[in-house]
């Protein structure tokens, strides 16, 4: 339909232009007439002045009109006005008259142009070289004062002519713009039986407009459209409203879909989130804990040195007891500091046990799960629930991919979707890398505190032997010094003992030597489960960022697919407004082409003359209406020079205000 519409809008332009250019050189029957209605209107559509140009062949002419003055536009031949009647004898080959109406006589139109500036309505000599946002108002309707169906049978153009340097941002909803030198020609075009209700609105600065020209022409046309590829293509344009209404129903079906996935995925990245804010929590405690140990191991090295200087000392008591014995000369306080040295090493062995022990007891990887359960961190359950979330985001990957495959790319906002969910399958696997990366750390943590554990158990067994020796020789020392006090005499089979526990001493000096060293070794290690310990935390961080960003991402994901939830959804709406609107509608158009058609129709041939129904041997009837153009007016002209008799096209011209 819209193509018929232009094509007969651009048939009726030509018409009108041609008869608009050369109202009176239409072929003519003999002794027939021709008028053309020249209507002078103020810049407001107002008409204030009607003049009639009657054309006939040469002979003797009776012409009727009610005119208040006539006269001969070709020929000084006298032309008789009596009442209604008009006569005269011319045997030109053309002849043309002026007949000058009322000026209250009515043309079968009403015009309205209203001119607003901002908002406020002007005059058409106060809005002459002002500035701003300019709405014209342009109306036609039927003058039910006018008698006759020229409203019904007549189809009109009509022009307005605007400066282009002086008006800017041009709109006009029907008309037909184009270029004329340096100014925005808008056409419209009015079909018979219709009117006109628009808008023009533009930019203005100092405006000035030209006069409007409406020109007046009946249709009386036979048109014969085959329009059965019209409506063809109006049965493919229903078809594809009901494809487009049901690709919609299930792009939004699809929407609904994916926003549930999205939701799971944004409760699943808040577990996560949750799950990486404990485990940063729980580091925290271990690294806290870690270095808790850290100062127990230097605490432990440290006194093995005092243990050492008290081996050292012993070893030195021996000796004395040894060199005392070989000179035959043991006192009572030398047996007793022995006694009391022994006590005192056997004292510091039990302790170093009982710290050992439990420094085993804090050590270990079940230590470890259940301090962070105290926390409130499982760490099994963060474990196999990173396993299970692994598989549940390669799954949602896998379906991601799926619907980047089902996606049209080559539709912008399919591609734009594609783009989106390509965006979240990297989020996605970037977060199935830290939490693999998370269950590795996790194990390596068991690894490395199972190690420790079993080299603490292994210090703890041999202090536990050096603790079950000594309490032996401390035993013997007892016995020794109980023997020495009862017994001094018995200096050779004292000697003898001494010079046996000395050399038993240098077995355990060496194990003292050796269990320095290890303890120094396991304070040396445990620095690097220090730095071991901080790589993780250093690893909790980043995984707790990125949870964040993902569930931060996968919120930004859930509100663009309700977005696209509800735009799918208006789309399903819209479509299926249009589908309901569209039903049918190939028999409206029909019915609409026979409307448009009927209106142009064949029906009466015969014009009917505006100048008088006593007229009827019409020919034509033409309508040309201009109104005042809009300028500024300039002060103190100078008073015009006279101006010499007009010819024939000078009054012609002259009578449709050009000069």
């Amino acid at each position: 339909m819209k193509k018929y519409t232009k094509w007969l809008a651009a048939f009726l332009a030509a018409i009108m232009m041609i008869g608009a250019a050369s109202p009176a050189l239409a072929a003519a029957a003999p002794n027939q007439k021709e008028e053309v209605v020249y209507a002078i209107a103020n810049g407001n559509g107002a008409v204030n002045g009607v003049y009639v140009v009657n054309s006939f062949s040469g002979g003797d002419i009776t012409d009727y009109g009610v005119y208040t003055e006539v006269r001969m536009l070709t020929s000084e031949t006298p032309i008789i006005k009596n009442s209604d009647t008009i006569t005269f004898s011319d045997q030109a080959e053309k002849v043309y008259y002026e007949g000058i109406m009322d000026a209250s006589t009515p043309i079968p139109w009403n015009i309205s142009i209203r001119y607003f500036l901002e908002g406020k309505e002007y005059s058409p000599k106060e809005i002459a070289g002002k500035s701003g946002k300019l709405e014209v108002w342009f109306q036609i309707t039927k003058n039910e004062a006018c008698t006759g169906t020229f409203f019904e049978d007549y189809a009109l153009q009509a022009t307005f002519l605007l400066d282009a340097n002086k008006c800017t941002n041009i709109t006009a909803k029907e008309a037909t713009i184009a270029n004329v030198g340096s100014d925005k020609q808008l056409a419209y075009t009015i079909l018979p039986g219709k009117g006109i209700d628009t808008v023009i609105t533009a930019d203005v600065k100092d405006f000035e407009m030209d006069a409007v020209t409406i020109n007046g022409i009946r249709l009386n046309m036979d048109v014969d459209i085959d329009d059965q590829e019209l409506m063809e293509e109006i049965g493919k344009l229903i078809d594809g409203t009901v494809e487009l209404n049901d690709g919609a129903i299930s792009l939004a079906d699809s929407a609904l879909a994916l926003r549930g996935g999205g939701s799971g995925l944004t409760k699943g990245s808040a577990s996560l989130k949750n799950g990486a804010d404990s485990l940063d929590r729980g580091l925290n405690d271990l690294q806290a804990g870690v270095t808790a140990m850290q100062d127990g191991f230097n605490q432990l090295n440290a006194q093995s040195g005092a243990l050492l200087d008290g081996s050292s000392q012993m070893k030195e008591a021996l000796s004395q007891i040894q060199g005392a014995l070989q000179s035959v000369s043991v006192s009572q306080e030398q047996i007793t500091a022995l006694a009391e040295s022994s006590a005192a090493i056997k004292t510091g062995i039990n302790s170093l046990s009982g710290g050992a022990s439990g420094l085993q007891d804090a050590l270990g990887y079940v230590q470890y799960k259940d301090a962070m359960a105290a926390n409130g961190l499982d760490i099994d359950a963060l474990k196999a629930g990173n396993a299970q979330a692994v598989s549940n985001l390669e799954t949602q990957i896998s379906s991601l991919r799926s619907m980047i495959d089902s996606l049209d790319e080559t539709d912008p906002a399919q591609a734009a979707q594609a783009e989106q969910l390509r965006s979240q399958i990297d989020q996605l696997e970037t977060v199935v890398t830290l939490l693999q990366g998370n269950n590795a750390a996790i194990g390596g943590t068991a690894s490395y505190l199972n190690g420790i554990s079993g080299a603490a158990g292994s210090l703890q067994a041999g202090l536990t032997d050096l603790q079950e020796n000594y309490d032996s020789f401390d035993a013997a020392i007892s016995e020794l010094t109980e023997t020495l006090s009862g017994m001094l005499s018995k200096l050779a089979e004292l000697s003898s003992g001494i010079n046996k526990l000395a050399a038993e001493y240098s077995k355990l000096d060496r194990g003292l030597q050796e269990y320095s060293d290890g303890v120094a070794q396991l304070s040396a290690g445990y620095t690097q489960i220090m730095s071991g310990v901080s790589a993780l935390s250093e690893g909790s961080k980043e995984l707790q960022e990125g949870s964040g960003v993902l569930y931060a991402g996968t919120q930004t994901l859930y509100d663009g697919l309700t977005a696209l939830c509800k735009g799918a959804s208006a789309l399903a709406e819209g479509t299926g407004e249009m589908r309901e609107q569209s039903d049918g509608m190939d028999g409206k158009a029909e019915e609409k082409i026979d409307e448009v058609l009927a209106s142009i129709g064949s029906g009466d041939t015969t014009p009917i003359s505006f100048a008088s129904d006593k007229n009827t041997n019409v020919s034509s009837v033409q309508f040309a209406i201009r109104t005042d153009a809009i300028s500024v007016q300039e002060e103190n002209k100078a008073d015009p020079a006279p101006k010499e008799e007009s010819t024939f096209w000078q009054k012609f011209l002259q009578l449709f205000g050009i000069e």
